[in-house]
This record gives C-alpha cells, sequence and structure tokens, in this order.
C-alpha cells in the first residue's frame, strides 16, 4: 500500500511574525527510498526557537526552502530501509522536517534505545536543542558556580527550565524570568529563589531588587530589553551568555542589539554567544550529567505537546507568545 504524506510546507517568507498565511498543508506519496535511504515514521518533532530563524533569513541554522518541509528536529521509527545498518523499528533522532514521513540518508541520524529512555527524551532533557543547549551554556560558558547569582530570561522555556535547574545542581542562586504568575509558580516549584513576572513588573527594577550585589551570570534567551535590564545589573566579572534572541526573530534583518553593552567593560565582564554544536565532543558526558540528575530528580522537564501536524503553525507561534511551559512537542 502507497503511504501518503503529510507536511507543512513554507508557502511564502514571512514579514515579521509569521502568520497562518505564511504556510501550507500539503499531501502526495511517499516516495520510494533510494539505496542508502530509510523511510521513517515521525513520532515527536521538537518545536524550537531556531525554527523561526530559517523562514526568513539565511544563518547559522540555513534558511528553509519555499515549498519545502519546514525544518526541525524529531525522533522517529523506521518502517522501511535500504540501509545496512538501520532495520526497520529502529528509533532515530535527527533533522525529520515538519511532515508524516521523512525519506532520507542516514549521514545525521542516529540510532536510539527506547529502553533506556523515551525516545522524545532527545528532544527534551537529552536532546540537542534542549538539555544540551542548557547544559552547555550554563555550565561550559557560563561556568557557573557555587555561592554565584544566576538570572535567566524565558526561564520557563524549555532551554531556560533545564539552564535554571543546572544552576541550582551548582549550587548558584537563581532568578526566572517569564511571563505572567502562573509561569513564575512554576520557576518556583524547580527551585528558584526568586521570579519576575516581565508582562507585569520592571525587570531592570527587580533585578536590583533581587540581585543587590549584582548577577554574576546572565543566561539570555531573549534579547532586547532585558537583555539591556541584566547590563545594567552584572557584578564584577559577571558572564553573559547568549543562547537566544526570541524577540528578535521576527525582524532578523534589523536586529536591535544592547545599547548598554559597555557595562561589560566597567565591570570586567564578558558577553559570549554559543551553539551547541560547538561542543560535540563533550555529548557523551553530558547526557551522562543530564541522565543521572533527571535520575535522581534534580533536573526535571515538563512536556507540552500538540497534537497533529495541521498544528504545527499555531505551536510555532507559541515559542513567540510564550504559551507553554517547559519543552514544547508536537506529535504528527
Amino acid at each position: 500500500m502507497q503511504l501518503v504524506n503529510q507536511k507543512v510546507v513554507l508557502a511564502r517568507r514571512p514579514q515579521g511574525m509569521p502568520t497562518a498565511e505564511d504556510f501550507e498543508f500539503v499531501e502526495e506519496p511517499v516516495a520510494e527510498p533510494e539505496p542508502g535511504q530509510v523511510v521513517i515514521e515521525v513520532d515527536h518533532l521538537g518545536i524550537d526557537a531556531f525554527i523561526a530563524t530559517t523562514l526568513d533569513h539565511d544563518g547559522h541554522h540555513g534558511q528553509n526552502a519555499l515549498q519545502s518541509a519546514i525544518i526541525a528536529l524529531g525522533t522517529g521509527r523506521i518502517v522501511a530501509s535500504l540501509n545496512d545498518d538501520f532495520a526497520v523499528d529502529d528509533w532515530v533522532f535527527g533533522g525529520m522536517g515538519a511532515q508524516r514521513y521523512n525519506v532520507c540518508g542516514t549521514e545525521m541520524l542516529r540510532k536510539l534505545d527506547p529502553n533506556l529512555a523515551p525516545p522524545r527524551s532527545y528532544l527534551g532533557v537529552l536532546g540537542m536543542t534542549t538539555g544540551l543547549t542548557a547544559y552547555a551554556g550554563m555550565l561550559l560558558v557560563g561556568q557557573v558556580k557555587e555561592g554565584d547569582t544566576v538570572a535567566v530570561s524565558a526561564a520557563a522555556g524549555a532551554v531556560g527550565t533545564v539552564a535554571c535547574q543546572l544552576a541550582k545542581v551548582r549550587g548558584a542562586n537563581v532568578i526566572g524570568i517569564a511571563g505572567g504568575p502562573q509561569k513564575c509558580e512554576f520557576l518556583e516549584s524547580i527551585g528558584c529563589s526568586g521570579t519576575i513576572d516581565y508582562k507585569n513588573s520592571d525587570v531592570a527594577s527587580e533585578l536590583k531588587r533581587l540581585a543587590p550585589d549584582g548577577l554574576n551570570v546572565f543566561f539570555d534567551n531573549v534579547g532586547g530589553s532585558i537583555l539591556d535590564a541584566a547590563l545594567d545589573n552584572l557584578a564584577m566579572e559577571a558572564r553573559v551568555v547568549i543562547c537566544g534572541a526570541i524577540s528578535q526573530y521576527a525582524h532578523m534583518a534589523a536586529v536591535e542589539g544592547p545599547s548598554l553593552y559597555l557595562r561589560l567593560a566597567e565591570r570586567n565582564s564578558s558577553m559570549r554567544g554559543f551553539t551547541v554544536d560547538h561542543f560535540t565532543s563533550q555529548f557523551p558526558k553530558m547526557e551522562a550529567d543530564l541522565a543521572g540528575w533527571s535520575a535522581e530528580g534534580k533536573v526535571n522537564l515538563p512536556e507540552h505537546i500538540e497534537q497533529g501536524l495541521e498544528r504545527f503553525p499555531d505551536a510555532l507561534g507559541m515559542l513567540y507568545s510564550g504559551g507553554h511551559t517547559g519543552k514544547l512537542l508536537l506529535k504528527p
């Protein structure tokens, strides 16, 4: 029986915030695999911030071609194989795209053992764009240590949630910045000693109140005015970690940089950006640490799972609106 693929493609380049009209839902027969290829039935897709940077901008993560499935990482089960190293029923992680089936080569696929952890864990706490990103940024770039005062923006998102908990593992005092009372309550439940509701309070004044001696580490997922507020409240020799800038992704051609960057010089501090793929040699240790802390209950990541491929554009919009807590996933 011929399999039918459903996919969400990029119909046009967004002008600012993506809208439903920028996407198109397409059905077509699944192509026959060529020698060396496999057919994967997609199980879960990660709705990650990097996706937004590919829609109208040719940057670090590439540019999504028009009429092609939206770039997305995912997990899935192989249902047909013309590759001797991958068998039917193997579970894999890799670039799946916003579609029900993916016909691809295996160079960028990773086999998963579903007996060790649910496959979707590799999109979440063990995921490259989530747990590993938080680990690289907080522990390797930010060099957080016991006694540090740390603030994390978009702290109730997937990366932010793990980053807050990793700082706690290292013995830091953590301030989480998120939007709304419910998210602040969640941050308190994972060990944040202070929270800031950026929708209903002044971030700059709250940072001064909660961190009167300044921030030793600021882990930024947002950019814009929140980054400036943190720069204005740095301790001496602080580390600012640039993980993302969700406030800027709707206008990548005119990104607004920080106006208070001279605070770095005044306070003998540093600001360093990173992407997790620069730390691949350390992935085995990072995964082992995260798995251990997860088993001990020190790192927990709630999931928000949207159902149905047609929900992909709406799920992507949640990244901008903050309409989720923890890891945002989609099950086609």
